[in-house]
């Protein structure tokens, strides 16, 4: 299944001619990911509340499409695209509202690991979980 939520260009998310910084196109898929895990069930505030293991970025990359500008809307489209035993990967979409053309792409890797030892450690089943729920088969 999909993930869709709404978002909005802000005065900071551009560069001093009001168009969006290319490196805020992280936000917005930092914002889905956020707001996709708390649909499927899993709480970020949770987990770093909890302490025993976390969830880091060991790779993102990002395509800018076409410009933005401060109050645009926006949709983000998340789905997941791989969950391995450690990692998952997703992908997003971002789209100008107005017309629901394609402004740019994210892509981000994840590792579940022991924040203790800093390790990876399988992905915990709460996460995994809720990952499932969010691939696209």
């Amino acid at each position: 299944m999909k993930f869709t939520m709404p978002n909005i260009v802000r005065m900071y998310d551009t560069d001093t001619a009001g168009i969006l910084y290319f490196g805020q196109q992280f936000r917005f898929a930092n914002d889905a990911l956020e707001a996709m895990m708390e649909e499927g069930g899993f709480s970020f505030f949770s987990m770093f509340k909890q302490g025993d293991y976390g969830i880091v970025v060991v790779h993102a990359e990002a395509d800018y499409k076409a410009s933005l500008h401060v109050g645009d809307h926006l949709t983000i489209e998340a789905h997941v695209t791989h969950i391995g035993t450690t990692s998952f990967e997703i992908s997003y979409a971002i789209l100008n509202a107005k017309d629901n053309s394609l402004a740019g792409t994210v892509k981000t890797v994840h590792v579940a690991i022991d924040v203790k030892t800093r390790t990876k450690l399988p992905i915990p089943p709460a996460i995994r979980a809720c990952l499932v729920h969010f691939q696209l088969t």
